[in-house]
C-alpha cells in the first residue's frame, strides 16, 4: 500500500490515518470510553488537519443500515479485546470495512458532541445518502436537485429566499419572484453566500471552501469574512473560502452530468476520476500512484459503480483489486 491515495467521498485521506479514525470510532462506541480516551480523541483530531478530515469522513459514513442488520454491525465494532491503540491491522481493516456500512446517524445524533457535522446532517430539512440523488420544487416553484451525500436546510421568510447547504452538491433553477417586497435567493455555506441573479447554477461544499459553476444567468458571491464579490456568469465557474475569492474560469456543461445519473470523463487523471467517483460509493478507493496520471475518458453510469470499475483493465493497464466490498485499490497491472 505504500505510494497509494486513497479516496474517502470524495475527499484524499491517507490509509493509515483512515484506519486511526477507524479505530477512534471502535473505541467510542464501545460504550466503555474513559474521559482519558476521550481527551487523546480530540488531542488526536486536533494534531492535524487530515486527522479532522478523516473523522469527518467516518461522520459521514452513514447510510449502511440499508444493507446490514444494525445490531450485529454495532456488535462487531463494540467487541473489543484490547485498547484501541493495540488494535492489529487486519482488525483496523475490518473496522474501517464496517465504518463505510453502518448507520451512524442515530448514535450520533444522540451524542452530537462526538459528531456535529453528522448531527446536522442528520437534522436537515432535505438529505441524500451516498449515491442518491433527489428533485424537488421549493416553495416559490424553484427547482432544486440534490447531488450524493447532500444536505441542505430551507429556510423562505417574508424577506429572503435561502438555502443552508449543510454539506454536499444541489443544483438550483430559480423562479422568478413576483411577490412583493422581492425576495433574493440566496445559498449559503461555511463560506459565506451565493446569490442568484435570474439563474440556473450548482453550489458545491468542498473542502474548505465554496465551489459554483453557472449554466444560465449569474451568481454574486459574498465570502463571509472577506470584501470582494465577484460575479459569476453562464459558462463559467468560481468560488469562495471565507476569506476570498476564488479565480473564474470555464466550465463544461459536463460537470452536470450527475443530474443525468452520468460521470463524465474527457482526459481526465484516473486519480482525479477515482476521486469524484468515490463521492457516489461507500467506502474507500485506493489510486497508486504509479498509475494515478493515467488519461481516462468516457461516460460512466452512476447507478453500478463496481461495473465501472471492473472495466478500468479493459482501457487501463491496471488491475482492480476488491479487498472487501467497500474498499477497492486501482494498482499497476502485474506481469501476467
Amino acid at each position: 500500500m505504500r505510494g497509494a491515495t486513497v479516496y474517502a467521498q470524495g475527499q484524499p485521506i491517507d490509509l493509515a490515518i483512515a484506519m486511526q479514525a477507524a479505530e477512534w470510532l471502535a473505541t467510542l462506541m464501545s460504550g466503555a470510553t474513559t474521559p482519558a480516551e476521550k481527551a487523546a480523541w480530540h488531542e488526536w483530531r486536533q494534531a492535524h488537519p487530515d486527522h479532522e478530515r478523516a473523522w469527518q469522513h467516518i461522520e459521514s459514513a452513514s447510510g449502511g443500515l440499508r444493507e446490514l442488520d444494525a445490531q450485529a454491525s454495532r456488535k462487531a465494532l463494540t467487541q473489543r479485546s484490547r485498547p484501541a491503540s493495540t488494535i492489529s491491522r487486519r482488525r483496523s481493516l475490518q473496522l474501517l470495512a464496517w465504518t463505510a456500512t453502518i448507520g451512524l446517524t442515530g448514535w450520533f445524533g444522540a451524542r452530537s458532541d462526538y459528531a456535529p457535522g453528522l448531527a446536522r446532517a442528520a437534522l436537515a430539512d432535505l438529505s441524500t445518502g451516498v449515491g442518491e440523488r433527489r428533485e424537488l420544487t421549493l416553495p416559490d416553484g424553484s427547482r432544486l436537485h440534490l447531488n450524493s451525500g447532500s444536505a441542505v436546510n430551507i429556510r423562505y421568510t417574508g424577506t429572503q429566499r435561502l438555502l443552508q447547504l449543510v454539506q454536499g452538491e444541489v443544483f438550483i433553477a430559480t423562479a422568478r419572484e413576483t411577490g412583493r417586497p422581492y425576495r433574493p435567493f440566496l445559498v449559503e455555506t461555511a463560506q459565506g453566500q451565493a446569490q442568484a441573479l435570474g439563474t440556473r447554477y450548482s453550489v458545491r461544499q468542498a473542502n474548505g471552501s465554496t465551489l459554483v459553476a453557472v449554466e444560465e444567468g449569474a451568481v454574486q458571491l459574498m465570502p463571509r469574512h472577506g470584501d470582494a464579490s465577484p460575479v459569476i456568469r453562464a459558462g463559467q465557474g468560481g468560488g469562495m473560502t471565507a476569506h476570498d475569492a476564488l479565480p473564474v474560469h470555464a466550465v463544461s456543461p459536463d460537470i452536470w452530468a450527475w443530474r443525468q445519473g452520468l460521470l463524465l470523463a474527457d482526459a481526465t487523471p484516473l486519480r482525479d476520476f477515482l476521486h469524484e467517483l468515490s463521492r457516489y460509493r461507500h467506502g474507500l478507493l485506493g489510486c497508486d500512484d504509479a498509475v494515478a496520471g493515467l488519461r481516462i475518458s468516457g461516460v460512466f453510469p452512476l447507478a453500478d459503480l463496481d461495473a465501472v470499475l471492473l472495466s478500468l483493465p479493459d482501457s487501463l493497464p491496471v488491475d482492480v483489486r476488491l479487498r472487501t466490498r467497500y474498499w477497492v485499490q486501482v494498482d499497476a497491472r502485474q506481469p501476467r
